[in-house]
């Protein structure tokens, strides 16, 4: 994600990195192209044929509904998935403060798997809704963990059976009361829960023939424009087309970038950040309780 000023009116106005230009310039290409050739028959052959634009402005009309409708629905995406990010971001938070807390400061490797098993389940999660889960999002955890974790055919499910069984163990160790377990299997339930979210939005594509009917319609629209107009402007068609193309197929790429937030382009969701910041913050919830309670101990 690219960060910016939005005050700074003139840096934001001529910045080319971020935006669809990249996009659309083979677009940009070929229709005028294609300009330049009706153009030239008209000069050539001395064409005297006028498209009605009452016709065609209604046509627009109806383009612009529908380039609004991919739009939003493809913000709706965007914005979901950074709910469901910071979602994720809280509960993994809140599932390493509660197990903390009745974990005893003795037991300091159980607290190193609880954290680690959180760590890794978001990393996870992360490369789950991009390029596939590695080695690289485990390599935090203990030779145990990976062996138990191969037994499943995903290790998100792997992680999650690993975090239930172990936070069950706390009943039997006396470390809390049954009742209480509740909660944790409820945390246990959101990550699940958040991870199924993520699959929806990004394994779930807009419908073919909303998207065929969109490209097909603005193709005939923008294919047929030139004919209304190159009678009244001439050569200054050109530059009509080029910025017609500009605000109708950058406003579909727009949408075609944002309807998966969770790749690599310059306006997808900073999804990096986001879960390292996650892992981060569960580990230094882990030291943090180690050294507030021998800070504790240390004044009595």
């Amino acid at each position: 994600m690219i960060s910016y000023d939005a005050s700074n009116r003139l840096q934001v106005i001529l910045s080319y990195r971020g935006t669809i230009l990249p996009s659309v310039l083979s677009y940009m290409l070929w229709i005028l192209i294609w300009t330049g050739m009706l153009l030239f028959c008209f000069k050539y052959f001395d064409l005297k044929y006028e498209m009605g634009s009452q016709l065609h402005t209604f046509l627009g009309v109806a383009l612009v509904f529908l380039l609004v409708m991919r739009t939003n629905s493809s913000y709706d995406r965007y914005w979901e998935g950074r709910k469901q990010l910071g979602a994720l971001g809280i509960t993994a938070r809140n599932l390493a403060v509660k197990s903390n807390s009745i974990i005893p400061d003795s037991e300091q490797g159980f607290r190193t798997e609880i954290s680690s098993l959180i760590g890794a389940y978001v990393l996870c999660v992360k490369e789950h809704i991009r390029d596939g889960i590695t080695n690289k999002e485990l390599k935090g955890l203990s030779t145990a963990n990976k062996e138990e974790i191969e037994n499943f055919s995903s290790p998100l499910n792997g992680i999650l059976c690993i975090l239930g069984k172990r936070l069950r163990s706390c009943v039997d160790q006396k470390w809390m009361h049954p009742p209480e377990f509740g909660s944790f299997n409820g945390s246990l339930d959101d990550l699940q829960g958040v991870l199924r979210a993520l699959d929806r939005i990004r394994f779930t594509p807009l419908p073919f023939a909303y998207v065929n009917q969109l490209k097909v319609f603005m193709m005939i629209y923008l294919g047929t424009l030139p004919l209304v107009l190159i009678p009244k402007f001439d050569y200054m068609t050109l530059v009509g087309m080029f910025f017609a193309v500009y605000a109708f197929v950058g406003i579909e790429e727009i949408g075609l970038e944002i309807e998966d937030p969770f790749g690599d382009d310059p306006n997808d969701l900073p999804i990096e950040q986001i879960c390292q910041g996650t892992k981060r913050d569960v580990a230094e919830i882990r030291s943090e309780e180690r050294r507030v309670g021998k800070e504790c101990r240390s004044r009595w």
